[in-house]
Parts: C-alpha cells; structure tokens; sequence
C-alpha cells in the first residue's frame, strides 16, 4: 500500500500591522526609515490574501497604504515633500484599485448586510445586491490584476532603494541634515501635541459642522492615531492605549458620516435612482445609523477630552 505524503500548505491569510520599535536612541532619520519600511512590509505582507479575494486582505493593504501616506507627510518637516512626490504618485495609483474594491466590500458586508437580513423577499433589493456583487467583483479583479503588473513591484523596488541610500538627503542643506539626526523623542511629543490641537480646533461645535468639515475632523484624528501608533514604542503602554482607543471611537463613528456619502456614490455606480424604492430603503437605514452615531460622538469626544496625552508624562 502506497503511503500519501500531503505537503504542509500553510493557509493564505491577512496580516495586521506590526509595532514600530524605537528607543529613546533612535534618531528622528532612523525612525522614518523604520515607519516607512514597516508600512511597506505590512502591505507587502497582504498581498496573497488580496490576490485570493479575502476581504481583510484588502483592507489590511489599503490601511498599510494610507500609513504610509502619513508617515510620509508626518515626517514632512524633515523629508520634504518634493523628496517623495515620485512615490506618492505611486501610491495613489494603486490606491485607485484598492478603494474602490474595500468601499464596496464595506458596503456591503457592514452597511447593507442588516438590511438584507431585514428584507430578504424584498426584489428591488435582491436586484440590487446580485448587481452590486458584479461590481465588487469587477473592481476586485482590477485590484489583482494591478498588483500583478510590473508596475506594483518597480514602486516597491523604488521605495526599497529610496530608503537604502536616503535619497531625500541630495537636496538638503546642511542644518537639513543635522536635523535629521536630532533625537525622535525630541520630533514626536510636538508634533503629536500640534495633531492634538488640530484635531480640538476641528472638534468645537461638532453639532454645527458641515458634512465637509466632519470628513476634515475625521482625517485630523487619523493623522493623530496613525502618528502615536507608530510612536507608541517611546511612550508608557497604558496610557497610549486609551489615548488610541478614544481616537478609534471617535473615528469610528465619523466613518459611519463617511460611509453615508461613500455610500450614495456606490448606489449612483450602481444605477440604483432615488426614485427606487430599495434606494429609499437603505437611505432610510443609513439616515437612521446616522442619527444614532451622532447621539454617541458627544459621549465619545468626551472620554478622548479626558484621556492623559501619553507624549506629555
């Protein structure tokens, strides 16, 4: 009798971001170079799972991608912008597969999932998710077809070689360089208060904000998490989980405000008019998440009022 011999396939599967070690040593240049390398090895990391049309790959990718955005633009006073321009363009032109693709798969998995278990006889609504799930498929064959491209692997070569020789160093002036070597912990406590100001200032009087203002709050208190999460390392443990955990609530119902507007342009794509009636169910039901959201966002801005801001123990 033969014996079968199975290989040990190890099952493909998405994977989060990893902390950023760095110590009171580590320089303001070493710590860019280890965000901007941990960013790039996050996505990197995903991409199986994206290529096998798993939900969380995809999302993990497009958060891997938009921490490196702001790594990139935290570290702005030190690597100006014009250093990584090149890249950047890279970055928004696989984001252009990658958005499109997560905004359906949170559509539908989260927004619209509870309203088809509410209505599942309902025709205009089983039309509309048969023709919705074409569309997802669609983009996800877009995204995969891209990250397959010559071009997704050139923009990793490009940002491998960018940070092995400090690229950004051949147009900086002397007092440029030197401060590249100042200590992080002397670059981050400001920065991290000056997003914190940013993000009170956009705060006042929530209940007045316009749709547009609410969207630039919500890009201020990702700017602020993303940066204490990738200088979490330097700070006492505690207290930069709290403070993250405010900020995640916080963000998490002003993106419940985002999904409505992401929403309306999916149902636009979609063909779905205002005049259908499945269109008026699910504005109803998005209108509704709305009104709840926002009853919660008080209580949520207070508890982030009330956090200890750990760059200042």
């Amino acid at each position: 009798m033969k014996r079968v011999q199975r290989e040990n396939v190890q099952a493909v599967t998405h994977a989060k971001a990893s902390p950023v070690a760095l110590t009171a040593d580590t320089t303001s240049e070493q710590a860019f170079i280890a965000i901007v390398g941990a960013c790039l090895r996050h996505a990197e990391a995903n991409r199986p799972a994206v290529l096998d049309g798993q939900v969380e790959g995809v999302h993990q990718m497009r958060v891997a991608f938009r921490r490196l955005r702001s790594g990139l633009k935290i570290f702005r006073p030190l690597v100006p912008r014009e250093a990584s321009a090149e890249l950047v363009a890279g970055i928004r032109w696989l984001n252009g597969f990658l958005g499109p693709a997560r905004d359906w798969d949170v559509f539908l998995e989260e927004g619209m999932s509870p309203v088809f278990a509410r209505f599942p006889r309902k025709r205009g609504l089983h039309l509309f998710r048969a023709r919705a799930e074409t569309l997802r498929r669609s983009h996800y064959r877009s995204l995969c077809a891209a990250l397959e491209e010559p071009h997704y692997p050139l923009l990793l070569q490009q940002f491998a070689g960018w940070l092995d020789r400090r690229a950004w160093r051949e147009n900086l002036a002397d007092p440029q360089r030197e401060r590249l070597e100042t200590p992080v912990l002397e670059f981050a406590a400001p920065l991290l208060e000056d997003d914190r100001r940013r993000v009170l200032k956009r705060g006042e009087n929530f209940v007045r904000l316009a749709a547009e203002e609410r969207h630039a709050l919500r890009i201020r208190i990702k700017e602020l998490r993303y940066a204490l999460d990738f200088f979490a390392s330097l700070y006492p443990t505690a207290p930069v989980k709290l403070y993250l955990g405010a900020l995640a609530r916080l963000q998490e119902g002003l993106g419940v405000m985002n999904d409505i507007v992401v929403a309306r342009r999916l149902l636009d794509e979609a063909g779905l008019t205002t005049v259908s009636a499945a269109r008026q169910v699910i504005d109803g039901w998005y209108g509704c998440r709305l009104d709840v959201h926002e009853n919660l966002f008080d209580e949520a801005w207070r508890r982030f009022m009330e956090c200890e801001q750990p760059w200042k123990g």
